[in-house]
């Protein structure tokens, strides 16, 4: 059961400035506390890096994983794409699942600033476990899309991001 997973926003920065904020792993779990608890990346700066391996603990629709993925191809500030695999445990780990995931990190120019985009594939397996936690993802994406997803155009300033004044 293949499931896709597509969030933007706009950003009113220049690329480099939104590129570095997003790619801050303090800022990568902020983005979704309720479902991120930390990302690493294993290079000397914790820096996302062509080829460098990644883990990211984080809770999905109520169900604890690990991702341990890679970057397949780095080219900043515009593109990164990582794979990796999710392992979902259920009843303290008495019940696990292997996720294969893929995702595409995109920042291009918009208007009014920069628009980054994520994509995530995730290919659950046909089995009973599998079509449970694909439904409990695409619940988890619907609610997501509706409320957690910013709809309005946002900035950086003072090292932080948060939503450009209406005024402006």
């Amino acid at each position: 059961m293949f499931i896709t997973v597509d969030t933007s926003i706009t950003i009113q920065a220049p690329a480099e400035l939104a590129w570095d904020y997003a790619c801050n792993p303090d800022h990568w779990t902020a983005s979704n506390p309720e479902e991120h608890f930390g990302l690493t990346f294993d290079t000397p700066d914790n820096q996302p890096a062509e080829g460098a391996r990644f883990h990211q603990r984080e809770s999905v629709a109520g169900v604890y994983s690990d991702l341990f993925g890679r970057f397949h191809h780095m080219d900043r500030p515009h593109l990164a794409v990582w794979s990796g695999t999710a392992t979902y445990r259920k009843l303290g780990g008495l019940i696990k699942a292997r996720i294969p995931e893929w995702g595409v990190l995109k920042l291009e120019p918009g208007e009014g600033g920069v628009r980054l985009s994520h994509n995530v594939y995730l290919d659950f397996p046909n089995s009973a476990w599998g079509r449970f936690l694909a439904w409990q993802c695409e619940r988890a994406t619907v609610a997501r899309r509706y409320s957690i997803i910013p709809t309005r155009n946002w900035c950086i300033s003072s090292g932080c991001l948060h939503p450009r004044s209406e005024s402006r």
